[in-house]
């Protein structure tokens, strides 16, 4: 066998309040190494130190079989490393073929600093072609949806010249035929020799790419396992004693009438006559390629952006949704894709961000009940299993899965009886999927209806009463999951049998 290219041997490191403990694991030539376990249980920080971002407390990193012991060899590792995260930049003012070229920009002077752009969009368009990526590089960069952005990422990694690669959930809210571009490049990297470690929550995709699998939690290191002689089940039970019970609880709620409808909707272009409704109790999925413009349809409902239609009904009267203050005082809420920018108040802590939308259930005149405040957010915090731990802890503080069950929380609490869901489990651990699900479950049991917008078509499959395909700028399918399987909503995602299939509204 070949020496390890990256082997860390005993590492401890403490931040905080939190301990990686005596973690032991080794990254080969042409491997590809998973790591998985719930949000906060040191992925991220272990794969800080084996990029050499940051030195650990105790133990020893081997790099290329020398060890890591100065700022000379730390700087070797360091250099050697691309460390992609799914927040990662990407660059607004530049084209597309200077964001994938980024650093390796071809010059006609390097003196002058004079762009040879005849050869830069030569090797664009080449990359293009050879991967079937879905943009063109004339594009807008602006205008490129979240998994064309991950795509162009994984692209920016394919022309690096580093020994090791770190992909930190990237493949998380992307359908089946985008991830597929992405396996096919980690292929064409592992060919090269290079060593790829992958922060993942999905089992499918563990078990698609990966030659080895190790679990973290808490800090610790629960198991390193081969993953052609490992079955999901055993990761499961790894993940989460007593998981795989009930992945995806559903329950059997009686579907009423519509209380969400449009007729003929379009947006920018992108939506063109899309016509749905959304009745009492049910949950809707909305799923579709990038680019096909499901987010959009989110947005729109929401009053997020400009559209035109010719009716827009909530439980049968006609509403004019231009804002989303529009939105919510028609009993909607919705939970964006992008909970950073778009739901969460940085300066504020967890106990704030959860009550924001309430405060009017808790005034009268000029006070607030602060008290019954306080409760009924810590009883949403308790139901979350969301780990309190101090009123003046900012929610930057909190894992990204606990931060999406308080974006949750705070519009259950303003008891809205119309949810939007904007991939609500993309870059979360299972077990915080697994109380969004329930949550979801509870709020249907309780009369309320959803739409749930997301590329992971086993969720779809798995937690959703009915499927909605847009593709082509037009809303494909609508029908009963019970009538469709996975492998159905794939084609017609990917348009291969358009003229075959006959849309049910």
């Amino acid at each position: 066998m070949s020496v390890p290219l990256l082997k860390l041997e005993g590492i401890n490191k403490k931040i905080n309040n939190f301990e990686l403990i005596n973690i032991t694991l080794d990254l080969y030539p042409g491997e590809v190494h998973v790591l998985m376990g719930e949000n906060g249980s040191g992925k991220s920080l272990l794969m800080h130190l084996a990029s050499g971002d940051t030195e650990a407390d105790s133990g020893q990193i081997y790099f290329k079989s020398e060890k890591v012991s100065d700022k000379y060899t730390l700087l070797q590792l360091s250099s050697s490393t691309l460390y992609l995260k799914h927040d990662s930049s990407i660059f607004k003012m530049l084209s597309i073929p200077e964001n994938i070229f980024f650093g390796k920009i071809p010059y006609k002077n390097r003196l002058l600093k004079t762009i040879d752009y005849e050869k830069l969009y030569s090797m664009s368009r080449e990359l293009v072609e050879e991967f079937k990526l879905p943009f063109d590089i004339n594009d807008n960069i602006s205008e490129l949806g979240y998994a064309q952005k991950q795509i162009l990422k994984i692209c920016r990694a394919y022309i690096s010249n580093c020994d090791i690669m770190i992909f930190d959930d990237l493949f998380s809210g992307l359908m089946e035929s985008e991830k597929e571009i992405i396996f096919r490049i980690i292929a064409k990297l592992t060919k090269k020799g290079i060593g790829i470690f992958c922060i993942t929550h999905s089992l499918h995709d563990v078990l698609q790419v990966a030659d080895k699998v190790t679990i973290l939690k808490n800090g610790t290191q629960i198991k390193t396992m081969p993953v052609n002689s490992s079955s999901e089940q055993d990761i499961i039970n790894l993940l989460s004693t007593g998981y795989g019970i009930k992945r995806y609880p559903k329950l059997k709620v009686p579907i009423g009438k519509p209380v969400l409808s449009v007729k003929n909707l379009n947006s920018l272009g992108i939506l063109n006559n899309i016509s749905l409704e959304l009745r009492k109790g049910e949950i809707l999925g909305v799923t579709g390629l990038a680019g096909s413009g499901r987010t959009l349809l989110a947005h729109c409902l929401f009053g997020f952006a400009p559209y035109s239609v010719d009716s827009y009904l909530i439980n049968g009267n006609p509403v004019n949704i231009s804002s989303p203050a529009e939105a919510i005082k028609s009993g909607i809420a919705m939970i964006p894709e992008d909970r950073l920018s778009s739901s969460i108040f940085n300066y504020l802590d967890i106990i704030e961000n959860i009550a924001f939308p309430s405060m009017k259930r808790f005034s009268s005149f000029l006070s607030i009940n602060s008290m019954y405040l306080q409760q009924s957010v810590y009883d949403y915090i308790s139901k979350f299993n969301i780990p309190y731990q101090s009123s003046s802890t900012n929610i930057l503080d909190y894992s990204s899965g606990h931060q999406q069950k308080a974006i949750i929380a705070k519009w259950i609490m303003s008891r809205e009886k119309i949810f939007i869901f904007d991939e609500p489990t993309r870059n979360i651990d299972i077990a915080s999927k697994i109380d969004i699900y329930n949550s979801i479950c509870n709020l249907v049991q309780k009369g309320v209806s959803i739409i749930i917008i997301s590329s992971d078509i086993d969720e779809i499959m798995g937690i959703c009463d009915r499927v909605a395909v847009l593709a082509k700028n037009r809303l494909i399918c609508n029908k009963n999951i019970k009538d469709i399987t996975k492998t159905d909503i794939i084609k017609l995602s990917v348009g291969s049998f358009y003229e075959d299939y006959t849309p049910e509204n």
